[in-house]
């Protein structure tokens, strides 16, 4: 005896293609991104509290520095000429061009500090600014560490076409 099964093939495959097309959900564009979550404990040692969020900037208070980072939109040329202009220099984080000065402040005693202030293009017209302020006299230090907070936010900025 023949048992005959219905043939299934089309419906099948209607059915395995619906399952691998189902909509994922897309990342937050950039302008929805939390600046918060760009930056985490261990990018520049331990965080001293909680990163405060205002608008689109949000404050990390790590144990040896404060780190301002803040989203915009903008042409990078103008954002990095500002800094260019103040003495600051160009630098690339993988493929993405970047913009960074360093001021050393003594403010009249011994400990003095650097701030460092830099600008990352993300995608065209999209930008991470940041503000790095520690107690240092070492400007190249403290910019290299504002380069690298700068890499790795930029790591962590959501991926949207």
């Amino acid at each position: 005896m023949t048992v005959t099964r219905p043939y299934l093939g089309p419906a099948l495959l209607l059915g395995v293609l619906t399952a691998c097309t189902a909509q994922q959900p897309a990342p937050p564009a950039f302008e929805d991104t939390d600046p918060c979550t760009l930056l985490a404990a261990g990018d520049a040692g331990a965080l001293s509290g909680t990163p405060a969020r205002t608008e689109r900037a949000c404050d990390y208070p790590f144990d040896s520095l404060r780190a301002r980072l803040t989203l915009e939109t903008g042409e990078f040329a103008d954002a990095s000429q500002e800094l260019l202009a103040g003495g600051g220099y160009g630098a690339v984080i993988g493929d993405r061009p970047m913009t960074r000065r360093c001021d050393v402040d003594s403010g009249g005693d011994e400990s003095g500090e650097v701030t460092c202030d830099a600008v990352v293009e993300v995608r065209d017209g999209q930008l991470i600014r940041l503000k790095v302020v520690q107690r240092s006299h070492d400007a190249n230090a403290v910019g290299q560490v504002t380069q690298s907070l700068a890499g790795k936010a930029l790591g962590r900025v959501p991926v949207t076409s």
